[in-house]
């Protein structure tokens, strides 16, 4: 549930070990070494590739390459909601790698991290299979409990509980500005040496040893640009958002399509209380959050794209329409809210709407692919940044890689039925 905002405009609504995935360990040279070229290019500027500069500036030569501008693509139409913790019960570590970031990073420049508890709206007909859930996870110790509806209206008042029985509350949760997010963890990988180069589309990554009769993929040398022609490194990182499958397609099939989400921005005639959590509701395709200025933010109605390129940047009527009538049966408001924002974005979708943070055995070595969020890329940007340092230098990460190898596919079509997180379950 990830997918920004300003409070003003629309910015605001996305095991095999190192050495056998082809990702090895790197010799970056002594620093102050003549030779500036790129060690490490990663291809996309949205916040999973700043958060990748960033991680990696310290100890590599990074280059980052962006076709627009940097956090304009699905990362300026994210919601920025932080949810790891629903998000992954399966994976505790995961989520607490995650939260701990965000909390951690609060207060770096002007990047604010606003945590408050989220909570799912039940109906009766699912009141048996969210109880069940709920005890399930507590066993496995995720911070979460059933509210019954009085007591949901006592801790929430702007909440209206009429349609429900009760929610399922989630602590260590919240949200950010995306934009403000990608553009702090930017200005810190720059102060450290990384490149940022805007207005480059990159064409294909640059391989030898490849082709017909090979027995090998491959090894990156580079990538080949519209505008700047080949340039040379050791590393690829694809974070390229949607864009990537058909990147990477000569060299690596990849089990993803683009998909549309949207956003819009009602303000309340009286700002929404302090105490007003985040929460979604499944079967309605929707979730929402406060905004700083105690606006109510709603997103989500994700359907697959076609044409992602051509896909209309703005919300639907038929969304518009669904949030106008929702947002009365759920929130307790003197009045009728008025819309005062609204965009779509395009983000790319995986199968099991967990990305694909891999450097997969059957890919070009030298080459990890970050993608495939299917709109978690905010809340999962710290999590893309840490495994891919250690994708690239041979080491562990603190959580599992389970589920984001590759290999957890079988099938690799694009041709998969696609999964709205925004839907519930």
């Amino acid at each position: 549930m990830s997918s920004d905002s300003d409070g003003t405009a629309a910015i605001g609504f996305e095991e095999v070990g190192a050495g056998e995935s082809g990702a090895g360990e790197v010799d970056e040279g002594e620093v102050g070494e003549s030779d500036d070229r790129p060690r490490v290019v990663v291809i996309g500027g949205g916040i999973i590739g700043c958060m990748v500069a960033r991680e990696l500036a310290d100890t590599h030569r990074v280059l980052v390459l962006e076709r627009d501008g940097i956090a304009q693509g699905a990362t300026a139409r994210a919601a920025g909601e932080i949810t790891m913790i629903p998000s992954y019960p399966d994976y505790p570590s995961i989520a607490t790698h995650g939260l701990d970031f965000f909390r951690a990073y609060d207060g770096t420049g002007a990047f604010e991290f606003t945590e408050i508890p989220s909570v799912e709206l039940v109906t009766p007909d699912r009141e048996e299979t969210v109880r069940a859930r709920v005890e399930r996870q507590r066993a496995d110790d995720v911070d979460v409990a059933f509210l019954e509806a009085d007591a949901a209206r006592k801790q929430w008042p702007g909440i209206r509980m009429d349609d429900y029985v009760g929610v399922a509350r989630y602590r260590g949760t919240g949200h950010v500005d995306p934009y403000t997010l990608a553009t702090t963890v930017q200005s810190e990988a720059t102060e450290a040496g990384v490149r940022f180069e805007t207005g480059v589309t990159v064409t294909d990554i640059a391989v030898s040893d490849a082709g017909a009769g090979a027995e090998t993929a491959g090894t990156v040398t580079g990538v080949e640009t519209a505008d700047q022609g080949t340039i040379e490194c050791d590393h690829v990182v694809a974070a390229a958002g949607w864009r990537t499958r058909d990147l990477l397609a000569d060299h690596l099939r990849l089990p993803m399509r683009p998909y549309r989400t949207q956003c819009i921005v009602l303000r309340p005639p009286e700002d929404l209380d302090e105490t007003f959590p985040m929460g979604w509701i499944p079967g309605e395709h929707v979730y929402f959050r406060p905004e700083a200025n105690g606006d109510l933010l709603v997103g989500g109605w994700s359907f697959a794209e076609d044409d992602p390129a051509g896909a209309s940047r703005s919300a639907d009527e038929a969304f518009r329409d669904h949030v106008a009538d929702l947002v009365p049966r759920f929130v307790d408001a003197p009045g009728p809210m008025r819309l005062v924002d609204g965009w779509a974005g395009v983000d790319g979708a995986t199968p099991d709407t967990r990305p694909i943070i891999d450097a997969p055995a059957d890919a070009p070595d030298g080459l990890i692919v970050a993608t495939g969020f299917h709109g978690r890329g905010i809340m999962t940007s710290p999590i893309a940044a840490t495994l891919v340092r250690c994708l690239l230098e041979g080491s562990d990460p603190p959580f599992p890689r389970d589920p984001f190898l590759l290999d957890r596919f079988d099938d690799r079509t694009a041709d998969f039925e696609f999964f709205s997180i925004s839907a519930g379950n």
